[in-house]
């Protein structure tokens, strides 16, 4: 059910239990997959035994493959046609787990899974579900970036343009996809000569994509990069069955900053992660993701990078001087208390005014969180709504939408719930909710 459906039920009986916007279902989101945000820990990866939750990416990656134009293939040439998109069992496997490939996916970039015949089929359902402009649409805008030395921090991603808001960089599949249990479970004396079949299944130019990239841990060189650079994944099924952990070598070349200007999220159907520029960057601009909780306090952003990549941050926002350090500390507590206000429905008439919603806005942008503003920009166009005030409401609405789908994907249910709002704020449940009809 979308969310918004659910939402229209709960507001039905809020005024009779004392409920609040915070308790409602909006912003529960529909989509497949999902990211995890806290990091492997070292004692974990060791033993590659439970509980194990998926990581941010590495730091960065070594390695940045030339574009390679492949010709078409003809009699003249002699050339081999291109593998099909097919999936195939290499006969590789521990108990149900095998390792499949398809040296075909995504214009023959090729894909390899670590699973079972359940979830092979899974993702070819989601294949046909697919549209063919969809399919063809995995793309990697190079001419906007270089990998270039950082000052500090090593190799990054640099800009060579002017880029804006809602530019995408990326929308590119992962290398490799692994069972959740199986990852978490299989003995690492069985799993280990798994994960290198898999690896050497790939074909050659992804192979050496996916070795370049960067690992945290000691031990063998492939655990130790699933370990750095994974995202948690559900191909669907009952009791957690579906769980998977996707790793995309192109997303570990971002460097991390605490107010990144890229933000990404891993389309459903696709299965493709999607890096989306969230604020206006200029030529020589490092782009950066952001490996933790953004609105983290200082300290346990730190200690998360410290413990999972090894490295303490040198963003503008970590080596700020204490003034400025404490003026966004507050920044973040007001954006934090303007949420909670608006989520309450039996919030004091007149409290929730225009001031207090375009505040919240402003707070946002100054704390350079362009990247995480979908939540308070559905709510501030919900709350407008309620007020009765259509025309802001409709603003909102579209600004929240275009936020949610860069933060999540065009299919997330909170995208379609704000394109309801948007197109008849007066017909929209909400209408008026705060000062009556």
């Amino acid at each position: 059910m979308l969310a918004i459906q659910l939402l229209s039920l709960w507001l039905a009986s809020a005024s009779l239990t004392g409920a609040s916007l915070a308790q409602a279902p909006l912003f529960l989101s529909a989509d497949s997959f999902c990211l995890v945000r806290q990091p492997l820990t070292c004692a974990v990866h060791k033993s590659l035994e439970p509980p194990v939750v998926c990581s941010f990416p590495g730091p960065h990656s070594v390695y940045l493959p030339k574009k390679v134009e492949t010709p078409a293939p003809s009699k003249e040439s002699g050339l081999s046609p291109p593998p099909p998109s097919k999936w195939e069992n290499t006969g590789k496997c521990v108990d149900k787990y095998c390792v499949y490939r398809n040296l075909g996916f995504a214009n023959r970039r090729g894909i390899v899974a670590v699973t079972t015949q359940k979830h092979i089929n899974r993702i070819q359902a989601l294949e046909k579900k697919a549209s063919s402009s969809q399919k063809e649409n995995f793309h990697q805008n190079s001419a906007w970036f270089n990998l270039s030395e950082v000052s500090g921090k090593g190799l990054g991603l640099v800009t060579n343009t002017s880029l804006s808001r809602g530019n995408i960089l990326m929308a590119l599949p992962p290398a490799l996809i692994i069972h959740q249990r199986c990852f978490e479970q299989t003995p690492h004396a069985s799993l280990l000569p798994l994960l290198e079949a898999a690896v050497a299944s790939m074909p050659v130019e992804l192979e050496g994509l996916f070795m370049g990239q960067m690992s945290h841990f000691p031990g063998p060189k492939i655990p130790s990069i699933l370990a750095t650079n994974i995202f948690q994944m559900d191909l669907g099924g009952y009791g957690g069955d579906g769980g998977h952990y996707g790793n995309f070598p192109e997303i570990s070349r971002f460097n991390h900053d605490c107010r990144p200007n890229v933000i990404f999220h891993i389309d459903p159907v696709r299965l493709v992660a999607v890096t989306t520029i969230v604020r206006e960057v200029i030529p020589g601009e490092e782009l950066s993701i952001s490996y933790v909780d953004p609105k983290d306090p200082k300290t346990k952003r730190q200690e998360r990078i410290k413990e999972a990549w090894g490295f303490e941050c040198s963003c503008s926002l970590c080596t700020a001087p204490p003034k400025e350090e404490e003026k966004s500390r507050k920044r973040v507590e007001g954006i934090k208390e303007l949420e909670r206000t608006l989520e309450d429905l039996g919030a004091a008439k007149g409290k929730v005014n225009k001031k207090m919603m375009e505040r919240l806005v402003k707070r946002y942008r100054e704390e350079r969180l362009e990247g995480y503003m979908s939540g308070g920009l559905t709510l501030v166009a919900m709350n407008f709504n309620m007020l009765g005030d259509a025309k802001n409401a409709e603003k909102y609405a579209k600004m929240a939408e275009e936020a949610v789908v860069m933060e999540r994907g065009r299919g997330a249910a909170d995208a379609e719930a704000m394109r309801n709002l948007g197109r008849d704020p007066r017909g929209h449940f909400t209408w008026r909710a705060r000062v009556g009809r």
